[in-house]
């Protein structure tokens, strides 16, 4: 699997590019994400205040995907990438000089102005062929996991010595690594848009219904497992970011098998995406399933990637704007689930995950039943 797709990557050299560039991203993110909640504490922050402020950066983000939809298809795609990546390489330096919870907001608003990102999604889906678009995406965006795997170690060790601000410093470093990597990339404009009798907008509505509650599900998890760790099996903050490098490790790890099948059978392997994350999520409620559980819950993040792939494929053409939209759904999704998971935090530290075991479980059904619908009918 690894051969192949790095095969693959090698013979679509701008995907090749973008794979390193979203490397880089995550790489910096991963010093500090994991912990991220638990600063917002530091900071005088609690449940609420880590819900609110995730909220502001989802919404801020669907507040800004619609109109870099618009943008993506009718203007050059990679200078839209390189506003984005640029604007958002800034916020590890708002974050340092934050001397309360309040004082992070500018640095969430920076790091959620995602004008640029349909447009990256469609440089994908437009970069590769239909029937490699299950690869595309997976493979693509598993540079993201590739980059958190390592550096949250590496965080671990230099949070003592340097605190969360030295780790914001050098987050800064790589992200302008990755909006570098971004300007080396072609340019690409939009493709003309397909008549009407071309496209297959019928078949986009369950893409947009598993994505929208697959995302609310996973912001709602993800936010919460630091505390969690913290609070319930009594981690420290350096072995809390040690762990957050099983989650990208099995994110990755994932990302090359389930995008590689995706391609024989995409309802499959979403299927068998859900059902490995909502695994992770019920192992985490047991003291001694930490790691495994960290491992499968990474496969959530494919099932976004997946989904990319199912949306590419059903609107054909003008795929700025459809990939505005249905990021702006999924993210509002985003939005509200760490509120919802805050308050059941606060009741019990154990309800983000179960929710997520929860609705993981539920998707798994109708995508297997209606993959086996569809071969029944042809």
């Amino acid at each position: 699997m690894l051969r192949r797709g790095y095969g693959f990557l090698r013979s679509h050299p701008d995907l090749g590019k973008l794979f390193w560039s979203n490397a880089a991203w995550t790489f910096g993110a991963g010093l500090y994400t994991f912990v991220w909640p638990n600063y917002v504490r530091d900071l005088g922050g609690g449940p609420a205040e880590i819900g609110y402020l995730t909220a502001l950066m989802y919404g801020t983000m669907a507040a800004t995907l619609l109109p870099g939809g618009w943008l993506a298809d009718r203007h050059e795609r990679r200078g839209l990438m390189l506003l984005t990546w640029g604007l958002a390489a800034l916020a590890p330096l708002a974050f340092l000089v934050a001397r309360s919870w309040g004082g992070l907001i500018p640095g969430v608003l920076l790091y959620g102005m995602f004008l640029g990102w349909p447009a990256m999604e469609a440089y994908i889906a437009d970069a590769a062929p239909p029937q490699d678009l299950g690869r595309a995406f997976a493979l693509t965006n598993s540079g993201y996991a590739l980059g958190a795997v390592l550096s949250p170690l590496l965080g671990a060790a230099l949070l003592p010595k340097v605190g969360m601000r030295g780790l914001f410093l050098l987050a800064f470093a790589f992200f302008a690594l990755s909006t570098f990597l971004i300007a080396r990339m072609r340019p690409q404009r939009p493709r003309p848009a397909a008549p009407p009798a071309q496209r297959g907008d019928r078949t986009l509505l369950p893409w947009i219904l598993v994505l929208v509650i697959a995302s609310a599900a996973s912001a709602g998890v993800r936010t919460f497992v630091p505390p969690f760790l913290e609070d319930v099996r009594a981690l420290s903050r350096p072995g809390i970011l040690a762990a957050g490098a099983l989650l990208a490790l099995g994110e990755f790890g994932l990302a090359w098998p389930l995008g590689h099948w995706a391609d024989r059978g995409l309802g499959r392997a979403l299927a068998l995406a859900l059902a490995l994350g909502a695994a992770g999520a019920g192992l985490l409620l047991a003291p001694w399933g930490i790691v495994p559980g960290l491992l499968l819950l990474g496969s959530d993040r494919v099932v976004y990637s997946l989904l990319r792939a199912g949306i590419a494929n059903s609107v054909g053409s003008r795929r700025g704007r459809a990939f505005g939209l249905t990021q702006a759904l999924a993210t509002a999704g985003q939005a509200v689930g760490p509120l919802a998971a805050a308050s059941l935090y606060r009741a019990n530290p154990a309800g983000p995950l179960l929710l997520g075991l929860g609705i993981g479980l539920a998707l798994v059904g109708p995508l297997a039943w209606g993959r086996r619908t569809r071969s029944s009918t042809r």
